[in-house]
């Protein structure tokens, strides 16, 4: 089979696996087992994945998330075949990926820089990939009209990259790396080079070409609100390791540890012990002797210390009588929308409130006020470390 047959072989194979994929996600694509990576060697070595397990489904948009230098990128690049892991297996539909090359695989990658070629025009860029893989001319040129169209760019075929927005040369890279249907588009920070109104734009045009394609988008950032906004399901990293992962919802709601419940968003972080374990509850008591009730978590027992996570946005601000701490503000933020609020409590700490900015309410509240905080039950999580 040559490869103008093949490329139209494996084009109907994804086409029906991508309409599979848009009715349901359940079907892992990928599975990555124990996979580590180690550069160097010696007193030069650098561990960036360390047995990292992981299934991405069928369909889903999928988000490796965390800061700078926890392997993230690393890991796109194993599954694109740039890097070859150490240890550990790369599944792809059921098939092993070790030791094939990048331009074997059914991948293909959107850089942070777009990567586009400047002599080339958009439609020259677009159909380069079916070029090199021996597509008829008459087939790329209606394939090149089909991505320009998905990605909202008619009209601007015979531009040159030098003559589009950052925007623009950001749809044409996605538009040439779909054109070859490959089974998975993995994004490696795409948006961070663009304006923040720009970049909020693309998130959403980026997960309605997700939805429309009905392909598998893998995705870097280590944007905290993009990840939330975008994805099905997250996996949260640090330090070459994999500390949670799930829908944005659990994650955000529910954190395993410390580091992930500070990393997603703002939170509380509260030092206490646990009192009594009930069914479905448990109490805990804070350093400053004051008892409040929170979520139950398996392990719990008396006396134990614990972190417990509290968001700003569940707590909220009361008369210094009807909270269950109370403390003073010592500074305050105005967003518009909302506030945020720094109540120091004695012994416990300074805890961050945020509230809407809406009619009503207790009143104006300045810095050095004294305030209650007041929040609900399941509004207090316990972290596991």
């Amino acid at each position: 089979m040559n490869e103008a047959a093949a490329y139209h072989a494996l084009r109907t194979a994804t086409a029906s696996a991508s309409a599979e994929g848009a009715q349901t996600v359940t079907r892992n694509l990928i599975e990555l087992r124990e996979i580590s990576k180690v550069f160097g060697s010696g007193r030069d070595e650098v561990r960036a994945l360390e047995t990292v397990s992981l299934n991405i489904r069928e369909g889903e948009f999928f988000t490796l998330l965390g800061p700078s230098g926890c392997g993230k990128t690393t890991l796109l690049r194993l599954l694109a075949g740039f890097e070859q892991p150490t240890a550990g297996q790369i599944l792809l539909d059921g098939t092993e990926l070790g030791g094939l090359p990048p331009y074997r695989r059914p991948v293909n990658t959107v850089f942070q820089s777009y990567a586009l070629f400047p002599h080339m025009s958009v439609a020259e860029n677009v159909g380069f990939g079916l070029e090199m893989h021996g597509v008829p001319w008459e087939r790329i040129r209606e394939r090149v009209d089909e991505m320009l169209a998905l990605v909202q760019l008619e009209g601007y075929a015979r531009r040159k990259p030098a003559q589009l927005s950052g925007g623009q040369q950001q749809r044409v890279a996605l538009a040439r790396a779909l054109a070859n249907h490959p089974r998975v588009l993995l994004l490696d920070e795409p948006l961070s080079a663009l304006d923040l109104k720009l970049r909020k734009e693309m998130q959403l045009e980026l997960k309605r070409l997700q939805k429309e394609t009905g392909l598998t988008f893998v995705f870097v950032t280590h944007d905290q609100e993009e990840a939330l906004t975008m994805s099905d399901r997250v996996a949260v990293m640090n330090a070459g390791e994999v500390l949670q992962s799930g829908t944005p919802r659990a994650i955000y709601e529910d954190p395993d540890n410390r580091f992930v419940a500070d990393f997603i968003g703002e939170t509380n972080l509260i030092e206490a012990t646990v009192d009594a374990v009930g069914e479905g509850g448990a109490r805990f008591r804070l350093a400053s002797n004051v008892v409040i009730d929170g979520s139950f978590r398996e392990g719990l027992a008396e006396g134990r210390e614990v972190t417990l996570a509290l968001r700003p946005e569940r707590a909220g601000l009361t008369a210094p009588a009807d909270g269950i701490v109370q403390g003073e503000v010592i500074n305050m933020v105005y967003f518009g929308t909302d506030t945020l609020y720094e109540v120091a409590i004695e012994e416990v700490g300074v805890l961050h409130v945020r509230t809407q900015n809406t009619a009503g309410g207790i009143g104006e509240i300045g810095v050095g006020d004294a305030v209650g905080v007041d929040f609900l039950t399941d509004a207090v999580r316990v972290l596991r470390d």
